[in-house]
């Protein structure tokens, strides 16, 4: 779907499957940005808007099937319709809020409070997602969420 330095000209919504974003490091070390799935939207939003080279990868998961809105036909479809207009702005707004409480998860959440507010507000994410990505969504190795899992299977 999506490769750096490659731009990112689309806004994907999931009608089936899986998919995620992720950053690769020098060492080929993954890091899942995004793992989104059915009725749900995926774009490198920075890329989308700025028109740089993408610093992420956009994979499927699992097959599916993808409705791609292309940029220069979304941005058609703004300047004409009020609704496609008010459309843009509540996915910006969404964009806008996860990626601020993604950003305060991370910064000021401990791994273990990160795997239970995860477990609390996205149970669907253990069945969906193998324990290796949302290890890496949580920004922690497997060998650390399984330590996690264990120590709260015992309380």
């Amino acid at each position: 779907m999506l490769s750096p330095p490659n731009i990112c000209n689309f806004i994907a919504f999931i009608k089936s499957g899986s998919i995620r974003s992720y950053h690769t490091d020098d060492n080929l070390v993954e890091t899942n940005l995004l793992l989104r799935s059915e009725n749900e939207f995926i774009t490198d939003y920075e890329s989308f808007i700025s028109q740089e080279p993408s610093t992420l990868w956009i994979k499927a998961i699992d097959k599916g099937e993808v409705i791609y809105l292309d940029r220069t036909g979304l941005h058609t479809l703004y300047d004409t319709s009020f609704y496609w207009n008010k459309f843009g702005r509540i996915i910006s707004e969404q964009i806008f809020l996860n990626s601020k409480r993604r950003t305060a998860q991370m910064l000021f959440l401990t791994p273990t409070e990160r795997y239970v507010l995860l477990l609390e507000t996205q149970p669907y994410f253990f069945q969906k997602y193998s324990l290796k990505h949302i290890a890496s969504y949580l920004g922690i190795t497997p060998q650390s969420l399984s330590r996690i899992r264990n120590q709260l299977s015992k309380h």
